[in-house]
């Protein structure tokens, strides 16, 4: 039995492919999943899963591509995640839960919920929505082709991403390196994640902007977004434009916090989880 401080690798076979998700396991009858973002693992939401493991059977899963789960010639088309989640959600039977996703997990969360808002509880996005920013969609791209091909040690990484990054806990960033990272044949750690993964930054991301804002007009379940204060991923116009499609939609800023809110103020993140889902 999973506990808070040690949780359980398992793995499912959802259309396809084999997916690995980390069940941290509970009394409560409550469901919670975490979904990371591109490039992030399931154990990046350990601070997260262990501090909600009283309130929720907390889940988190590495979505296709990333992680210990499968990769796939097939792509990485926003409907193949979205189709991944629902056949997750009933495989596990976890319906109906809660949903919370950063990033490109908001982004899968949106094309997800649109046809199956009957099966999430509530709906929480971290830094995304229908579409990112220009400036932002410019910055992923041209950051692709500045990032390190690969580290001498697992301290390596994290000293570099802690440069990038200080507000970052080391815990964090070991937990992505030692989980998002492998060891290769030139002993050098390079990403697990999938590169092909890329290519949803640029043309083919953009051209399923349309379906993915007709999907957000169709979410009947409570959503929460989160936007990081520091962050540009969602412009003025963007989150003006989610708020009319859903008026009832909470939107909060996190102080202190560029797009990886989950890394730069969890505490934050943790308290408004808890009065959002739970009080």
């Amino acid at each position: 039995m999973p506990t808070a401080a040690s949780p359980t690798d398992r793995y499912v076979q959802i259309n396809g492919l084999s997916l690995h998700f980390v069940d941290w396991g509970g009394d409560s009858k409550r469901n919670l999943l975490l979904v990371h973002g591109q490039g992030g693992t399931a154990r990046g939401w350990d601070f997260v899963a262990r501090e909600l493991s009283g309130d929720f059977r907390v889940l988190a899963i590495d979505q296709r591509g990333h992680g210990d789960s499968d990769h796939t010639r097939e792509g990485y088309a926003v409907t193949a995640f979205a189709s991944d989640l629902a056949g997750f959600a009933r495989e596990i039977g976890i319906i109906p839960y809660d949903y919370c996703g950063a990033s490109l997990g908001a982004r899968n969360g949106i094309a997800y919920a649109g046809d199956h808002s009957d099966h999430l509880k509530h709906f929480v996005c971290l830094d995304y929505g229908p579409e990112m920013s220009v400036v932002s969609a410019q910055n992923q791209i041209g950051g692709m082709n500045r990032r390190a091909l690969g580290w001498r040690s697992i301290d390596e990484f994290v000293k570099q991403a802690s440069e990038r990054n200080p507000r970052a806990s080391e815990e964090y960033l070991r937990l992505q390196a030692e989980h998002g990272l492998r060891l290769n044949y030139a002993g050098k750690y390079v990403p697990k994640q999938d590169p092909e993964m890329f290519w949803i930054n640029g043309g083919f991301g953009v051209g399923e902007v349309p379906y993915l804002w007709d999907q957000w007009g169709k979410i009947s379940c409570p959503i929460l977004e989160l936007k990081g204060a520091e962050s540009s991923f969602l412009s003025p116009e963007i989150a003006n434009r989610m708020k009319e499609a859903q008026p009832n939609m909470q939107f909060v800023e996190v102080p202190q916090a560029g797009h990886p809110i989950a890394a730069d103020n969890p505490a934050f993140l943790l308290r408004e989880l808890r009065r959002f889902l739970v009080d």
